[in-house]
């Protein structure tokens, strides 16, 4: 279990430290104060292979979206994120010869990963305008990383309803029971989603016939394809960002009981903009650690700043909450 972070030079945080995480963790706090930066630290601390992902979460601009991760896009400061005793620093690399001939049109940044201040690996990772991600050095082969998987709009709606039924299924049948054991909370009336055809795709059999998930709802099909990659990990970390966006509110109770579900196993990290989503998170979270993590960014020195309660606290914050998230 990660039980806290420092962040260096990393996106617009300067110095953030950040203690006593929990089992469910919520970051909350108005626009811009850090809570996207934050899970992509943390992302990075689990797991370092994920940088070329967080690279290009927010989008492909080119190297300018290389350049964007580090502090005023300052790449002469290194970032540094540290936390369990392991840190990971990323610095932009000396040029190579193949660099300074075609000039600033490629970045060669490198990654190592330190644990107890003993060097554990170190891999590089090349960048072009054009190909993106054009390589890396591979590193310590057999290496085994913890399990990760990181909940965002690209991930949610980049993923095929077929490719989310075999992933469920992938984990065998028991996990298939589990998924609609969840649904069948907030839908009762649904008996089993099962594939036929791989030309129509995954069904939702009801009592009186079927029907094809890609005709349900938008929000029936979000919350489907995040529950079957909530369901696919175990005794690993799962990061969400604002998993109530598309959502209508059988959907979102939905994507909540999954949240929940997948919080007895794994450490669990979401930022939220919906006052209604922690309500509902707070009316299923019995025997779940949660913990509140307000956060608050300086603009102009980037020094990250938070203050964190329980759940018990968050109900009688409700008040105050609300005017963080509306903002």
């Amino acid at each position: 279990m990660i039980k806290g972070i420092e962040i260096k030079n990393f996106r617009g945080v300067s110095e953030g430290k950040i203690d006593d995480f929990d089992n469910l963790n919520i970051f909350v706090g108005k626009n811009n104060c850090g809570k996207s930066t934050v899970l992509d630290a943390l992302a990075i601390l689990i797991s370092p292979k994920k940088l070329t992902m967080i690279v290009e979460r927010r989008g492909w601009y080119g190297l300018d979206s290389v350049k964007s991760i580090f502090r005023y896009r300052n790449m002469e400061n290194p970032i540094e994120i540290i936390g369990n005793g392991i840190q990971v620093k990323i610095k932009r690399s000396g040029y190579s010869i193949e660099e300074r001939t075609i000039g600033d049109r490629m970045i060669l940044l490198t990654v190592s990963y330190l644990k107890n201040g003993k060097m554990e690996y170190e891999y590089n990772v090349k960048f072009n305008p054009d190909e993106r991600n054009i390589g890396s050095l591979p590193y310590k082969d057999g290496k085994e990383e913890p399990d990760i998987i990181i909940l965002d709009h690209n991930i949610i709606h980049g993923v095929g309803l077929g490719e989310a039924y075999s992933k469920v299924f992938d984990k065998g049948f028991e996990a298939h029971q589990e998924l609609l054991d969840v649904i069948n909370q907030v839908y009762p009336d649904v008996i089993d989603i099962r594939l036929f055809s791989e030309k129509i795709g995954p069904e939702v059999i009801y009592k009186t016939g079927k029907v094809p998930i890609y005709a349900m709802g938008d929000g029936f099909k979000s919350a489907y394809i995040t529950l079957a990659f909530l369901s696919g990990i175990e005794n690993g970390y799962i990061l969400c960002e604002e998993p109530e966006n598309y959502q209508h509110p059988s959907s979102r109770d939905l994507v909540v009981k999954g949240i929940c579900e997948a919080a007895k196993n794994n450490q669990i990290f979401i930022s939220t903009h919906s006052l209604e989503f922690i309500d509902v998170l707070l009316s299923n979270v019995n025997n779940i650690n949660v913990k509140f993590f307000s956060l608050e960014l300086d603009q102009n020195s980037g020094k990250l700043s938070y203050y964190s309660f329980d759940s018990q606290s968050a109900i009688f914050r409700r008040k105050e909450l609300e005017a963080d998230l509306r903002r």
